[in-house]
């Protein structure tokens, strides 16, 4: 293990760089944070390339329990573990009460083609997620993790969400981003919705008019459900290419829902319906 006591030390000013989106996507690496998290990860397989702890009681029982899980991958000489003052850990964390533990973990999002052909090669059903525009990347983060605990097959980023490399993003997916395929799309939305409905894939959007969800059938092998921008929904790109959409009903005086709370309810409802088909449903 290293100390550093300097802000201005490379391998500090490493992690406290990771606050910009640019810098983490330039040079492929995710903060995990919090030490059931990280524990996750590193019990994943993923390899870390630096393991932080603060000097505080928080960060010394951190320490202890990542060497008592994961000895083979990171023992008390390796010099990727870094003890910083609390002073400087507090600064480079993104939670107001920190575990005193930041993991950077290397990640690449995975590429669409070799997904869709592992896909037809085990000639499996696939349920996937895709998100445009979405903006807020505590909403994005959310979804992925959502994806993951609902057990679907991979979540596809269409290029003007928040990205992957956004602190707050991975910081939402609280280490899911390590456990599905996050993809890239294969050029424009445009290519990447026709290449999946090439691929056999019913396009399911999401919008305020629609099929009503309790109406819905939903057990095609080859699903993926696509939500729109927070504020203007899915695009007339994304809508026209969608063999229907459906509709959440609003019993209530709310007349819409955040999107990862719809999200959440309409991913309930595939996932649902693909355990129990026989529903009598259209």
């Amino acid at each position: 293990m290293r100390r550093i006591e300097s802000k201005d030390n490379p391998v500090y000013k490493k992690l406290a760089a990771l606050r910009s989106a640019s810098y983490a996507a330039k040079n492929k690496l995710v903060a995990v944070e919090g030490l059931r998290h990280v524990l996750d990860v590193l019990s994943s397989g993923y390899d870390p390339a630096y393991l932080y702890f603060s000097d505080d009681e928080k960060g010394k029982d951190a320490l202890k329990a990542v060497l008592e899980m994961d000895r083979e991958t990171v023992g008390e000489g390796d010099d990727r573990l870094i003890q910083l003052p609390a002073h400087l850990f507090h600064r480079a964390t993104a939670q107001k009460a920190s575990q005193g533990l930041i993991a950077l973990f290397p990640y690449r999002m995975a590429d669409l083609e070799t997904f869709l052909s592992a896909v037809a090669e085990a000639g499996s059903a696939c349920q996937l997620l895709i998100l445009e525009a979405i903006q807020d990347p505590g909403n994005v983060g959310t979804l992925i993790r959502t994806a993951d605990a609902l057990g679907l097959d991979g979540v596809l980023l269409e290029a003007s969400c928040a990205s992957v490399w956004n602190a707050k993003t991975a910081a939402a997916s609280m280490g899911s981003l390590f456990h599905l395929p996050v993809l890239a799309p294969s050029g424009s939305l445009g290519e990447t919705l026709d290449r999946l409905k090439a691929d056999g894939f019913e396009l399911i959007g999401s919008g305020l008019k629609g099929q009503g969800l309790a109406e819905a059938r939903l057990t095609g092998a080859k699903t993926a459900l696509m939500l729109g921008n927070e504020g203007s929904g899915l695009s007339d790109e994304a809508a026209l290419r969608a063999d229907r959409i459906l509709t959440i009903p609003m019993k209530g005086e709310a007349d819409s829902l955040n999107v990862a709370s719809a999200g959440a309810i309409l991913l309930w409802e595939l996932v649902k319906q693909r355990t129990a088909p026989d529903r009598g449903l259209v």
